[in-house]
């Protein structure tokens, strides 16, 4: 790869390469195979899956459409255009699927429940800064993400948000006034549990960070983590069972929806 290939860029070339091999062992076809049918060679297919060759928008087209992977290959492409990063797409992809979403926020408001304004506010603080038209795409994948709790068989979304998300004047007050508002509004739907963990609590089991778990059915659960510049989703069933253990903790000592309701009403 050039050197000129930025830390996010390489990222991204190594995830498309780790979808690319699991995708054609999935085909049982071989990478002389997959050439074949790509116009590569069998070196070129693995130089791909090993993340040190950079494919073509052509590849990714031939490819995807050779193992029946329905754009989701061409949109891991590493040059194709993202809303959010690419480490957030597949996450984006399973929210949309899930049957509950549990999500704690000890830090900013849930990107789910976040306002145009207090997300705009969030996204222009990032350092190193935005482009312009990064920052804007950023903006419009995260609104859209918020259709899955609008839709007509949305998920069942349970919000834990710590007091310090409600105090943190993101944007100035008018900011904050607004999204406040929103939450309370969107705390009404029917399929929708906002509940606020008071400083008075003291120590939790989630102090480390923000929390959230996929149910994406009655036995399939996941847990997505991140760090700053990256994020990954968690399968191991016993590290899921813990989240869901200390989730329920959290639940158990957050004010109930309706003393929650009324503690960011009064504020």
């Amino acid at each position: 790869m050039a050197s000129r290939t930025t830390p996010a860029e390489h990222a991204a070339i190594s995830q498309f390469g780790t979808e690319l091999r699991r995708l054609r062992e999935l085909s049982d076809m071989s990478q002389k195979e997959l050439g074949d049918q790509t116009g590569t060679s069998k070196q070129q297919v693995g130089a791909v899956e090993r993340g040190i060759r950079k494919p073509s928008k052509k590849f990714a087209e031939l490819a995807d459409r050779a193992l029946d992977a329905h754009g989701g290959l061409l949109n891991m492409w590493p040059g194709a255009k993202r809303a959010q990063p690419w480490w957030l797409d597949k996450f984006v992809e399973l929210e949309a699927k899930a049957q509950v979403i549990n999500d704690f926020q000890p830090q900013a408001i849930s990107g789910l429940l976040q306002t145009e304004n207090y997300a705009r506010a969030l996204i222009n603080a990032a350092f190193p800064p935005l482009q312009v038209d990064d920052a804007e795409e950023r903006l419009a994948g995260r609104l859209e993400r918020q259709q899955v709790l609008l839709r007509s068989d949305p998920p069942l979304a349970l919000f834990i948000v710590d007091e310090a998300v409600l105090r943190r004047p993101v944007g100035g007050e008018a900011v904050m006034k607004e999204q406040r508002e929103a939450l309370l509004s969107k705390a009404q739907l029917p399929h929708v549990q906002l509940q606020v963990l008071p400083f008075s609590r003291g120590a939790h089991g989630a102090m480390n960070g923000p929390l959230i778990l996929l149910n994406m059915t009655h036995s399939e659960s996941l847990v997505y983590a991140e760090a700053p510049g990256t994020g990954q989703v968690i399968t191991d069933a016993q590290l899921v069972a813990t989240c869901h253990l200390r989730f329920g903790s959290l639940r158990s000592l957050a004010l109930s929806p309706s003393e929650s309701l009324d503690f960011i009403a009064s504020m």
